[in-house]
């Protein structure tokens, strides 16, 4: 593929992760207008992104089994097609239940979209910027976080919560066209079983290291899902300055990927030991501090750069140790982080949701510091093994031989 085409999917692929993350992690900020409407408890309505995440990770293997011998653009640009209507079907939901629904079947076509993308780009990329490439496709979440989700809040705030869905659904139409004229017209189609690819999960290996993004991800999001019922009953913070830290938390998130990026070298599995330690410390240091205005948003901000460190590690992880022991079921590799990152959301948003009927808000700190030190154990385990049978997993564990064949039709760029 010529180099500016390759930008052009790169960017299009980007925007459409831009909006995937938009969409799945904007209702952390209408939970309380979206309970209030409905009348249901703030709890019930953190099932809303629990019950997202939960889709995206049981869904997203299942459905790519199912439809992973049809065309990969005719799935990309449906699956984007009917994200855009089904979040126009959320801003119109009369019920608590129907919104529940079309926020399930949109989950689970998020993580088709997502994978497929990875994939496509893992292929088409020029094999010295693929993990440049897909980094940027993954940093759309980040970008969503950033602006997705405090404009998106501000925007519900002023027009009530179904005008962030619409708002949505707009963007994602440019998501659409961009995808419709950079995707590839002539992906070959590889036929591989559902079970060659679920046999991907038989392996303890790969097991054991699907569950580090996993309890990681469920620390962060047992505090980042109820993060404005935390700044206002918690914090005592006015609700004009919620868009404003949540802005500021999307933008130290960046930062937090750009250091994450840095750890994913070497003995990187290693490292990965020490973040979890000054995780769990900051987590403490939140639960001590959340009622202190001036300290406790120190504290959130110190999560926030933390809590994306761990992607780039596990993400290569997950997939060296894939094209170690199953190397056919490449597609299927590409869903373990995100599958594992949801997953992980899933288990934080509702033990959070627990917590807070049981304990209150003031728990949520405790709790995920106790998902940071599963992930550490769990790590460190990991760590240990890889050193037993003398594996220093990092970026080039995989030799030339060893990459898809479908990169050989790549182009050098101009």
């Amino acid at each position: 593929m010529p180099y500016p085409k390759e930008k052009g999917l790169i960017f299009s692929f980007t925007f459409m992760a831009f909006i995937l993350g938009t969409t799945e992690y904007v209702i952390v900020g209408l939970l309380s207008e979206i309970a209030g409407d409905f009348g249901v408890t703030l709890a019930a309505a953190g099932i809303l992104i629990s019950g997202f995440a939960l889709a995206y990770a049981i869904g997203t293997p299942l459905i790519l089994s199912v439809l992973g011998h049809l065309p990969k653009r005719l799935l990309l640009l449906t699956g984007i097609t009917l994200i855009i209507v089904l979040n126009m079907l959320s801003a119109v939901s009369t019920s608590f239940a129907f919104l529940m629904g079309t926020r399930v079947v949109t989950a689970i076509l998020c993580g088709l979209s997502l994978s497929l993308a990875i994939s496509v780009a893992s292929d088409y990329v020029e094999k010295a910027r693929r993990g440049r490439a897909i980094s940027y496709i993954l940093g759309g979440f980040t970008i969503a976080n950033v602006f997705g989700v405090p404009i998106g809040t501000l925007v519900g705030q002023h027009f009530d919560w179904p005008a962030t869905f619409i708002l949505v659904s707009i963007l994602g139409a440019g998501a659409l066209l961009l995808n419709w004229i950079y995707i590839p017209r002539d992906i070959p189609i590889v036929n591989v079983s559902a079970k060659e690819q679920f046999v991907l999960l038989t392996n303890y290996r790969i097991l054991l290291a699907f569950f580090i993004p996993a309890m990681g991800t469920a620390a962060i999001f047992t505090v980042f899902t109820y993060i404005t019922p935390i700044m206002g009953k918690v914090m005592q913070l006015p609700s004009s300055l919620f868009s404003t830290v949540l802005f500021a938390y999307g933008l130290v998130t960046i930062v937090s990927n750009l250091i994450g990026g840095r750890i994913a070298s070497g003995d990187y599995v290693g490292k990965l030991r020490i973040v979890f330690i000054l995780q769990a410390v900051i987590f403490i240091l939140f639960g001590l501090t959340a009622a202190l205005p001036v300290i406790g948003l120190i504290s959130l901000i110190l999560i926030a750069l933390t809590s994306y460190i761990l992607n780039a590690s596990t993400q290569l992880y997950l997939i060296d140790l894939a094209y170690m022991y199953v190397p056919k079921a490449k597609d299927f590799a590409t869903s373990l982080m995100p599958v594992a990152n949801n997953l992980g959301i899933a288990i934080g948003s509702f033990v959070g949701g627990l917590m807070i009927d049981i304990s209150g808000l003031r728990a949520l700190p405790w709790v995920a510091a106790g998902f940071t030190f599963i992930a550490l154990v769990i790590t460190a385990v990991s760590h240990r093994l890889d050193r037993k049978q003398g594996m220093q997993m990092n970026s080039n564990t995989m030799r030339e031989e060893e990459l898809p064949a479908s990169g050989a039709h790549m182009s050098s760029p101009k």
